[in-house]
């Protein structure tokens, strides 16, 4: 009887710094002394990823390795810029989660089977932006982003054709999910950069 070979563990990632207009040079807002990019890079690089910054600005990371994004058109674009680099399925984070954890991207690297694979939220909402990416037709990606789709509606036409799995709630550490949009926002995570998303300590969910 014919087995496949495990898939080998995900390890690239890239992390999408766009324009963000709500809160301008939000990537560089400090968390724990720490600006929000560099220290998303460092844990996942502690997680044993290798990571790019995929940025619509020019960006100097002191030593991380930026990539422009010629597109300015939200995470699809970004996406389409990690495709044209990437050799194999990789994640994809936003730009602005200060507290990505290593015992959820290890669940992820686990439950890995080959399709795009999307964790659900803890209100039902698909995390495209804390996911890993497999078989996307760049093509594809090019045609949504010139009719100006988003990441979404990519993720949606992967689930119709059964080239997506979902995580579901509850299965990674809630604060992974947790970004920073507004300044007030901000300020309470500032005030308290323990709490996740519903506002609870991430230490609560134990995860890495």
């Amino acid at each position: 009887m014919r087995t496949d070979p495990p898939l080998a563990p995900v390890r690239h990632a890239f992390v999408l710094l766009g324009r963000a207009t709500r809160l301008p040079e939000k990537f560089l807002l400090a968390v724990d002394g720490e600006p929000i990019v560099r220290r998303e890079v460092r844990l996942l690089t502690e997680a044993g990823l290798e990571v790019m910054v995929v940025s619509v600005l020019p960006r100097d990371l002191g030593g991380v390795r930026v990539v422009a994004d010629p597109f300015d058109a939200g995470p699809l674009g970004g996406l389409e810029v990690a495709l044209a680099r990437a050799d194999g399925p990789f994640f994809l984070f936003g730009g602005d989660m200060p507290f990505l954890g290593v015992a959820g991207i290890r669940t992820m690297q686990a439950e890995f089977d080959g399709r795009t694979l999307v964790p659900v939220g803890p209100g039902g909402e698909w995390e495209v932006l804390h996911a890993i990416y497999a078989g996307v037709d760049a093509r594809r990606v090019e045609a949504l982003r010139r009719e100006g789709r988003g990441l979404k509606d990519l993720v949606a036409e992967l689930d119709r054709a059964g080239g997506v799995r979902f995580l579901p709630a509850g299965a990674i550490e809630p604060s992974s999910f947790r970004d920073v949009d507004t300044a007030e926002e901000y300020r309470r995570l500032a005030r308290d950069p323990a709490l996740g998303p519903t506002g609870r300590r991430s230490s609560d969910f134990g995860g890495g």
